[in-house]
């Protein structure tokens, strides 16, 4: 059951139905149907999966009741062992298999290791991570535990955000779940607008760009490189829509069930340096991983030592930057081990940007006296679109690896750019190879405009939505009805999954 499949929408009509007939019980009808949402998606046994559900819930609740009645020591040592039962269960179900391939390839070993390869869990690495950041706050006693287990397990395998996220704090939700929610219109509008913009997003734009991707890096020696700069950057808005449409879609679904999901986007696209760009993609993901691990290390007293060491070796300036260093390049390691178990996954989302930031802060000093000597007005609107090209143009580098689908083809891929510059192909002519018409080229080109212009708006702290609602009442439904036949008529349903579904 995919979110672009018919059976998902009656699950949503039938759970919706439910949620609002029966209102004393909604945060259990939401629970059942995430559970049931959960049982659907999944590709592994419904009876181990049915035993995860309940060993992750039971570890978060219980795990999280005895934190609190405990002091000192012990009160380490349960969230260590909460902690190490969750993450060892990730490890096992998502990495075991890759670090096995990995050692037996180092040391030449003929063991087979195929009893490791389990079936994807999909989700597994969105809902471990939402149970550890409830327990830490409870830890922390930033967070009271909760005794009702339904709210707990609702909590950590909430259908919406289950299986791509956004990452949710258990303070923000609880309230959301307990309260009882009024059918109300507004949200039911709102949250079916947001998720036909979702499948905007998806289905008109994301696939079509996929085409040209898919074509150029399946058969990349008959491009030279600015074929393969094109399609990269075709990748950059095929994933964003793809990512983006998604976090919409579910978004939009909660959004009718009266609760609010942070949002996960900014106008990535509009950053000006690597680092506003990570604050602008998947925000939840980088909020959660600096609150719940990079900031404590930061803190923690043998970074600290560390840097009080290099302070009397290399001065107080440097000094103070080790602390920082350290945590981030902990911090860059542990989110390319979660996008993936693979070296090239691992080389995209962590070796890179995190060279790209360390870099950065470490030259801007340089960067300053070079804008000084040569007289740039940095307020200077031209400037901030060269900041917003390089930017983007630096992250596409760390997209490229993605897109070579290794590491080796990754090099191939760079030495074929180097002997192979320029190969002119009318862009007709291009297009026609990659089986795209005339009508599939104004989609892309239309639906890429009214992406800018929506990003345009959230980037002034505005939203699509509340820019048409000011419009007049024809015009506005005009535009709905529009969007909504598109996808219909010119959706491309069913031809892939959404790319975050494998993390």
């Amino acid at each position: 059951m995919s979110l672009t499949s018919f059976s998902f929408f009656v699950f949503l009509l039938i759970t919706i139905i439910l949620y609002y007939c029966i209102k004393p019980a909604q945060k259990y009808i939401l629970l059942f149907a995430s559970l049931y949402f959960y049982l659907a998606v999944s590709a592994v046994t419904k009876w181990k999966l049915c035993a995860l559900i309940l060993f992750i819930g039971t570890i978060t609740y219980l795990g999280a009741i005895a934190i609190s009645n405990v002091k000192g020591i012990w009160k380490n040592i349960l969230l260590t062992g909460c902690l190490l039962a969750i993450v060892l269960s990730l490890i096992v179900l998502k990495y075991a298999y890759n670090i096995a391939a990995v050692v037996s390839a180092l040391f030449d070993m003929s063991a087979d290791f195929s009893w490791l390869k389990f079936s994807a869990v999909i989700g597994i690495s969105y809902y471990a991570f939402s149970a550890i950041g409830y327990l830490v706050d409870v830890f922390w006693e930033n967070q009271k535990p909760e005794k009702n287990p339904a709210v707990v397990f609702l909590f950590v395998f909430y259908f919406p955000q289950l299986i791509s996220g956004p990452f949710s704090r258990f303070g923000e939700m609880r309230s959301q779940f307990c309260e009882r929610h009024p059918l109300d219109y507004s949200n039911v509008t709102l949250g079916l607008r947001r998720m036909i913009w979702g499948y905007f997003k998806k289905l008109v734009i994301s696939e079509r760009f996929g085409i040209i991707v898919a074509a150029v890096y399946g058969n990349y020696s008959e491009y030279s490189m600015i074929g393969i700069v094109s399609a990269t950057l075709c990748y950059a808005i095929q994933l964003y829509t793809d990512f983006s449409g998604c976090m919409d879609i579910i978004m939009g679904a909660s959004m009718i069930f009266g609760i609010r999901l942070p949002e996960n986007f900014m106008a990535p696209f509009f950053s000006e340096t690597i680092q506003e760009f990570w604050q602008r993609w998947h925000i939840t993901l980088g909020t959660w991983f600096k609150d719940y691990l990079m900031y404590p290390l930061q803190k923690s007293k043998n970074v600290q030592a560390v840097g009080k060491w290099t302070k009397k070796r290399w001065g107080k300036k440097f000094g103070k930057k080790v602390p920082f260093y350290i945590s981030m390049v902990i911090l860059w390691i542990i989110i390319g081990i979660w996008h993936g178990g693979t070296g090239y996954y691992f080389i995209a989302s962590a070796g890179i940007p995190c060279i790209y930031l360390i870099f950065s802060d470490f030259l801007q000093p340089v960067f300053r006296l070079l804008a000084e000597k040569l007289r740039i007005n940095a307020e200077c609107e031209s400037w901030k679109w060269f900041r917003r090209v390089r930017t983007l143009l630096l992250i596409c580098v760390c997209w490229m690896v993605v897109c070579s689908n290794g590491t080796y083809n990754f090099i191939l891929i760079a030495k074929h750019m180097v002997t192979n510059l320029w190969n002119y192909t009318t862009f007709i002519t291009a297009m026609e190879t990659f089986g795209l018409t005339s009508l599939d080229i104004l989609l892309m080109f239309a639906g890429t405009v009214v992406l800018y212009l929506s990003d345009l708006c959230v980037y002034r702290k505005e939203t699509i939505f509340r820019v048409m609602d000011r419009q007049n009442f024809f015009i506005r439904i005009g535009l709905i009805y529009v969007e909504v036949l598109t996808i219909f008529m010119y959706g491309m349903v069913g031809t892939s999954s959404f790319i975050y579904f494998q993390f």
